[in-house]
């Protein structure tokens, strides 16, 4: 649907392939949105201001790293399909055809984890990341990847059979207002889950907050680079030295100033870290503001997730 009006669409198709339209058209009575590459594209193309920039060049750079089919016999191995299910709280090993929306899909770690289980997936995501994720699915025709605004997604109303946002959500502009679209598009029935940031951790120190602000006003002139020297450095530098405890001790005052994420994958790492001190829009929530959301839409179930941060499920 016509994400400002809610009209319907229609597809005026210019060039196909394999039956997939590649070029063309969506037309309502007063809007026209084009299809470039195979992906609808509702919001943010060819936007120079749009202020997920940071995360279409991190997961065009990055794209598959997170990918549990990348990560079979290393140290991250299965962590994706953990942290989905855990957030989540669905246990089912086949979903069966159930369409399920990725609100802020990245290059599409989570939608792996859908068509692994059978389910059919939509991804949308306001970012350039919707070229990597294109093309790591573009032998899937259970995928379907919108570039559109969360905030204001192309669903129907009561449309999918569950969608979820993890890691996300605390980036735009009105977290409440993108979970409330998360609720209009599923069916009666179905689950919703949510998790974002908490306040008080990582995400909120006082250095991650200088370093984002400082890296945000270089990036006009600078682009990517500030960012990227500063992860790899404090990255490859520190994560070693941490390994050894009477160093750790020593050094745990210092890292204050320099902060980074450590995870056993130095590749996770580095792009979390760059994750963390790039991103325009970034704040925590407390568990019962996130609590609060779900309260609001009239949700049952209302559970909190089995993962860090502010996280829940739901049904509605």
């Amino acid at each position: 649907m016509d994400p400002k009006t809610g009209d319907d669409l229609i597809l005026e198709s210019i060039v196909e392939k394999n039956s997939n339209v590649m070029e063309g058209w969506l037309v309502s009575k007063n809007s026209r949105y084009p299809v470039v590459r195979g992906v609808p594209r509702f919001a943010g193309y060819n936007d120079k201001d749009n202020y997920t920039n940071s995360f279409g060049y991190q997961w065009n750079k990055w794209s598959k790293i997170q990918f549990d089919s990348e990560n079979t016999g290393k140290p991250m191995e299965g962590y994706t399909l953990n942290m989905w299910s855990r957030i989540t709280g669905v246990e089912q090993s086949d979903l069966k055809g159930a369409v399920i929306a990725d609100f802020g899909c990245g290059p599409g770690r989570f939608i792996e984890t859908i068509r692994k289980k059978n389910g059919i997936a939509i991804g949308l995501d306001l970012s350039d990341a919707v070229e990597a994720t294109t093309e790591n699915f573009a032998n899937d025709d259970k995928v379907l990847i919108c570039q559109a605004d969360i905030l204001h997604s192309p669903l129907k109303s009561a449309s999918v059979d569950g969608a979820f946002s993890i890691g996300v959500l605390h980036h735009t502009e009105n977290a409440e207002e993108g979970f409330r679209e998360m609720v209009r598009v599923i069916k009666p029935e179905s689950f919703v889950s949510v998790s974002v940031y908490g306040t008080g951790g990582y995400y909120d120190n006082f250095f991650v907050t200088i370093y984002r602000k400082i890296f945000n006003a270089l990036w006009p002139i600078f682009g990517y680079y500030p960012p990227l020297i500063y992860s790899y450095v404090v990255v490859y530098l520190f994560r070693p030295i941490l390994k050894v405890p009477i160093v750790r001790t020593l050094i745990r005052p210092f890292l204050y100033f320099f902060p980074f994420i450590n995870l056993p994958d130095i590749r996770w790492s580095v792009l979390d870290t760059f994750d963390s001190v790039t991103p325009q829009n970034q704040r925590g929530f407390t568990v019962y503001q996130v609590f609060q959301w779900f309260k609001n839409a009239g949700l049952r179930d209302i559970r909190p997730s089995n993962w860090a941060g502010s996280s829940f499920t739901a049904i509605k």
